[in-house]
């Protein structure tokens, strides 16, 4: 895992945080449209997640198929 990656999902952390705050206001407001945006950034940000949890483990099979040292 390089620094980039690191900073990525750090970033996508920091932006949760946001949107819940953001649901819990649209929900007490009973904003529909403000907690349909709200979930459709959190499913945005589920999908960066799980994009970048696919490449990191793919470089790690392909440096594992090529014998290279993972350390």
């Amino acid at each position: 895992m390089n620094a980039r990656n690191i900073a990525t999902i750090g970033a996508q952390a920091m932006a949760v945080g946001g949107l819940v705050r953001e649901i819990r206001r649209a929900r007490e407001e009973g904003d529909k449209l403000r907690l349909l945006d709200a979930i459709v950034n959190v499913l945005a940000i589920a999908t960066t997640i799980a994009i970048l949890i696919r490449e990191i483990r793919d470089r790690r099979n392909n440096k594992n198929l090529l014998g290279e040292d993972l350390t």
